[in-house]
Order: structure tokens, then sequence, then C-alpha cells
């Protein structure tokens, strides 16, 4: 069940109107141009995970899109956190063109595209890095949680993944999937995690202090 729903980030509504403000010589007009096209491409590949999350029919399943938790003085954001009582499932959304090679071993991403070659940040290390933040947040706000997971989702079906070399099986690089196939990693999830860890009870509780939370940023 979505428990918050897709959106479009105010952030893209702030460029655009920003973009139609400035003069037509303005010299930020192209920096705020890629901000704007880098921000509309991360929300059209969140906007592709959520219509596969749709088909999901589990009740127990609490799906949260778009989560921004404070920490400290600052606050980390997760595209997609799904709550079950038996398991906590934090999903980074990619959307990126062309052949994208992974190397497992050194944590790095290249992507090749129009015989372009780059370095990528690797989602890996970023999801990662909110999982332990979203560890640390429930500790501060005293909310038992079952074991956190993780996905990276590249949500364009065209763009290629390639290995430099097979990740080992219990490498966190395993956890690299396209859209098309979230609902049976949750699936296989479900069956790993049968155990419930968390009663509705808490789990209610898990919700509403995250919504409270989020809701306080806003």
């Amino acid at each position: 069940m979505i428990r918050k729903e897709l959106k479009i980030p105010i952030n893209i509504d702030k460029s655009q109107a920003l973009l139609w403000r400035l003069p037509l010589n303005h010299q930020k007009i192209p920096i705020v141009e890629k901000d704007l096209k880098k921000r509309k491409a991360g929300f059209n590949g969140e906007s592709a995970v959520y219509y596969h999350l749709g088909f999901l029919n589990d009740k127990k399943c609490k799906i949260f899109h778009d989560v921004r938790l404070p920490l400290f003085s600052n606050y980390f954001q997760i595209d997609f956190l799904i709550l079950t009582p038996s398991h906590i499932l934090v999903i980074e959304v990619k959307n990126i063109s062309g052949i994208v090679t992974i190397d497992p071993f050194i944590r790095q991403l290249t992507r090749t595209y129009k015989g372009i070659t780059e370095g990528l940040s690797d989602p890996i290390s970023q999801v990662q890095r909110q999982k332990l933040f979203l560890q640390k947040w429930f500790s501060i706000q005293k909310l038992k949680h079952p074991p956190i997971k993780h996905l990276v989702v590249f949500s364009n079906p065209s763009t290629i993944l390639n290995f430099t070399e097979p990740p080992p099986v219990d490498s966190p690089y395993r956890n690299i999937i396209h859209a098309q196939n979230i609902i049976d990693e949750i699936k296989d999830l479900n069956e790993t995690y049968v155990k419930e860890a968390m009663t509705d009870k808490e789990l209610t509780k898990m919700k509403k202090t995250i919504l409270k939370n989020m809701k306080n940023l806003s």
C-alpha cells in the first residue's frame, strides 16, 4: 500500500519558474537548464519505478516515495522506502542512458553514451550510506526495526548493465537491477524474510513517525 504517493518535486517547479523569469540572454540560463534537466530525469526515473511498484499487492507493504528525514543538523533522502513487518527496503533509482559498466571491486561506474565515456558516482555506496542514516534515525526515534535491505534500480529499460567481473554471491552489487524486475526482487525478499520482527502496532507507529517528521520538514 502506497503511503506517500508520487508528486512532482517542488525543486522542479522552482527551477522551471526561475527559468521563465530570467532574461533570455542571462548567463545563468545554461546552469538552470542543466539542473532542471537532471531533476526531470530523476523524477521520470522514479515515475517508472512507481509504476512497477503499483503492481505490488501485499497489503502489509507500506511504500513511501521521496522520503526526506532530519538527522542532526541536516537531513537525508531516500527515493523509495518500503516497510514490512519482516524487513525494510531502501531503493535508490537511477535514470541513466547508454552502457553502464560496473566494477564491484574498486566501486566504480562508468557510462558510455553517444561515444563519450564518463565516470559516475557509485550508487551502492550511496544507498549504503542511506541505510546507515536510516538506522541512526531509527535509533534516535527509539523505533524498533527489522533488517534493512537495499536495491539500486535502473529505470531506463534500454540501459545496458555490464560488470567488469561477476560480483561475489554476498556482494551488495548483486542488488543492482532494472525496474521491470523489482516486483520479483521484492517477492524474493518476502520469501527470505518470513519471520515478522514488528507487530502491526509497531509498524503503524513507524509509519506515523516517518510522515510526521517529513511534514515538519516541508
